[in-house]
């Protein structure tokens, strides 16, 4: 009897160390065997699951660079797709044929025995695209080159006249207006309504120079025009980011409560993710997003779209040909989608 409990005692002591703990996440008994300065916290599956939570936050970011590039490219095939409906929509069919060269109208020669049609009508002349508001340029648009600096001249300062606009509801007036960007949109701005839409360029134009045309361009018989501003790109690089905001809210004080729908644009970014430019453009865009939604405004943002090689020219800040036809595009969807 004595043997026996001493074997039993010495088997209870062998096994002293062996202790039931539990893990500290999911609170399951995991049984380990306690040395000194080592211990054991959590199971073999919490410890798992741990290591793949580790790897899902180090692919949080790269699927978040991933989905903001498959965004840009979508707006890009997009733009593209219908600026080939654009293309071939103006594409005239062979079997309709062209006016003959010396001027004269098309004559239909009548089958033999049969009745003489009446002459086809000559056909219309084309549409024609320019600016109509140019001499606006010389009040309010400063020219400058790339070489010659502008030369301040004291003005003085002298009140915007109002804007004005008629409560007898009719037809809605579409007007674009801004700088140089512009320039070439007029086509599939223009098309589907040139009678009621007119685009304003002013190549070199400021906030300001725009905010002194505008009360020219918005006629008092005017019923709830659609206002669609794109400015800033023109002196993004000649002033600081205080002083174009300032011009903004002028801008905003002058067009408020005239009775219009206001549409402000982006400034749009260029080539180049950690240029100085592009850093005061996200500045100006950020600010003008949050002052349009104080101000009940509307506010249209370009994204990443012409930060594309093909949409910008060899300096890598102006538009190509390409370029303007695609800002051209989408301005004319969101007329579309405004005035609908």
């Amino acid at each position: 009897g004595r043997k026996t409990a001493s074997t039993q005692t010495e088997l209870f002591l062998q096994h002293a160390g062996v202790q039931a703990a539990s893990c500290r996440e999911c609170f399951s008994l995991a049984v380990g065997i306690e040395e000194e300065g080592e211990g054991e916290d959590t199971c073999v599956r919490c410890e798992q699951v741990n290591f793949l939570l580790s790897l899902v936050a180090e692919l949080k970011d790269e699927v978040a660079e991933l989905k903001e590039e498959v965004s840009r490219l979508r707006s890009i095939r997009e733009s593209e797709r219908e600026l080939d409906l654009w293309e071939k929509a103006l594409q005239i069919s062979p079997a309709e044929g062209r006016a003959p060269e010396n001027g004269e109208g098309w004559t239909q020669v009548p089958a033999k025995g049969g009745k003489r049609n009446p002459p086809r009508p000559s056909p219309p002349p084309p549409l024609p695209l320019h600016n109509k508001y140019e001499a606006l340029r010389a009040e309010g648009a400063v020219m400058t080159s790339s070489r010659e600096q502008p030369k301040a001249k004291p003005k003085a300062k002298r009140p915007l006249p109002a804007i004005t606009t008629s409560s007898t509801k009719k037809r809605r007036r579409v007007i674009v207006v801004g700088d140089s960007l512009l320039g070439g949109t007029e086509g599939p701005i223009c098309r589907p309504d040139p009678s009621h839409r007119v685009v304003c360029s002013l190549p070199g134009a400021q906030v300001r120079d725009i905010a002194r045309g505008i009360p020219k361009l918005i006629s008092p018989s005017d019923y709830y025009p659609l206002l669609v501003i794109q400015a800033g790109s023109d002196e993004i690089d000649r002033k600081g980011t205080r002083a174009i905001k300032k011009e903004f809210r002028a801008l905003g004080q002058l067009i408020d409560g005239a009775g219009a729908q206001v549409v402000f644009c982006s400034v749009p970014s260029v080539a180049g993710e950690y240029t100085e430019r592009n850093g005061r453009t996200h500045t100006i865009n950020k600010w003008l997003r949050e002052w349009c939604q104080r101000k009940n405004f509307g506010f249209f943002d370009h994204g990443a779209t012409f930060t594309a090689p093909d949409l910008l020219g060899p300096d890598g800040v102006h538009l190509s040909r390409r370029g303007k036809r695609v800002l051209a595009l989408e301005l004319a969807g969101l007329i579309r989608r405004a005035l609908n």
